[in-house]
């Protein structure tokens, strides 16, 4: 993760410009008392239980045979996964605001399998449409799938007092932030048992490469942006300022790029250069002699694969983050705190899923004349907790 020169020196002005001395009236640290030191260093170290979701990282449909609006998505089932953050950075004596970096990666891997031999229910979604299935209706009877997901989030806050009174105390948040978001899906698509008499005994004996091959497809994005963050934070003290209640909330609006691609291949059945169509009556024209040769239409059939994909390097994209959080922190030690709390975070067009469509065959490949692009979000949310040290 790179920052370029003129955002360093960026960020190091405006430091510089909210660290200038303020008039002696506002010469006291955020505590109200007078401080002549020059603050004290923060460094707090959590773990945030986060469950991914929002992905749009569908696999497949299940179609219901008997209701034909009783259809369902099956996307993947994302676990809670304890992921560590850190951040470290210094409060300023005489109301000067404070400085801190916050780290966090979060990387999650799900799996999916659906088996339902010789019933084709499941709708081949990942795969491109084009002579996908058994059937070239796009219906397989099995499917295994994963899905690949990490997320790395830097942020560079400074925040100053807002108000304060008795009950609560308010800051306002302004600061960078540096994104980077990978995905990637993944599915095979099955004919395990295939309903036609020609893919049973003894034709696929003689002829195993007439087995059906499975379809396969898979869908890559990686996303890195950068740009300006923002909002506020509230404590409420419940008793003294050993036990308090906080809560945030923050939008970034950040600048990026994509490098997205898709690739699939089907498989097909062809005779001379022609594409058959189910149920295959070719391949009912057949004898085995003596020798265990076949003889007949079937022999000349062949089964061939057919790919289509896309890609692109570089697509520019406007995302945002929207963040909120509330939760509790005792202080057991003057120089030490115990936090915890729930979190959630949207990351809103951080993905690409881009796909070829309205296709010309030419000869094993499907070339798209055109395109369609969908952006994808990510939202993470679960409880955090961790304790931090002032010095």
């Amino acid at each position: 993760m790179n920052i370029s020169l003129r955002t360093t020196s960026g960020l190091a002005l405006l430091l510089a410009a909210l660290l200038l001395p303020f008039p002696a009236s506002a010469q006291q640290d955020e505590s109200g008392d007078d401080d002549d030191g020059w603050g004290n260093l923060i460094v707090e170290f959590g773990t945030w239980i986060a469950e991914p979701g929002g992905l749009g990282d569908n696999v497949v449909t299940v179609i219901d045979p008997t209701d034909l609006f009783n259809d369902t998505i099956v996307g993947f089932t994302h676990g809670t996964s304890p992921e560590n953050y850190t951040r470290f950075g210094a409060e300023f004596a005489g109301n000067r605001g404070r400085l801190l970096l916050t780290w966090y990666t979060h990387d999650d891997t799900s799996q999916l399998s659906m088996r339902d031999p010789g019933n084709f229910i499941f709708g081949e979604l990942l795969a491109f449409p084009a002579f996908a299935g058994l059937f070239n209706n796009g219906l397989a009877d099995a499917l295994d799938a994963s899905n690949k997901s990490a997320l790395r989030d830097l942020k560079i806050e400074y925040s100053r007092q807002a108000f304060s009174n008795s009950r609560v105390e308010g800051r306002w948040i302004v600061g960078y932030r540096k994104l980077v978001y990978r995905t990637r899906t993944e599915a095979t698509y099955y004919a395990l048992v295939p309903t036609f008499p020609a893919f049973l005994p003894p034709l696929v004996g003689a002829l195993p490469n007439l087995t059906p091959i499975p379809d396969t497809a898979s869908l890559a994005s990686d996303y890195t942006g950068s740009g300006l963050t923002g909002g506020m934070e509230f404590k409420a003290p419940i008793w003294r300022d050993k036990f308090v209640l906080e809560a945030s909330f923050g939008l970034s609006v950040l600048l990026g790029n994509v490098k997205t691609e898709y690739r699939a291949i089907n498989s097909l059945y062809i005779l001379d250069g022609s594409i058959l169509e189910a149920p295959y009556a070719e391949l009912y024209d057949f004898f085995i002699d003596s020798s265990g040769n076949v003889i007949g239409t079937a022999a000349s059939v062949q089964q061939v694969l057919i790919g289509a994909g896309l890609r692109s390097d570089s697509l520019s994209r406007s995302s945002q983050v929207l963040e909120a959080s509330i939760g509790a922190r005792w202080s057991p030690l003057s120089y030490m705190d115990v936090f915890l709390g729930y979190r959630m975070a949207h990351y809103g067009g951080v993905a690409v899923d881009v796909r070829p469509r309205n296709i010309v065959v030419i000869g094993s490949a499907l070339n798209a004349v055109d395109a369609s692009e969908t952006d994808r979000s990510a939202t993470y949310e679960g409880f955090y907790g961790g304790v931090g040290f002032r010095f």
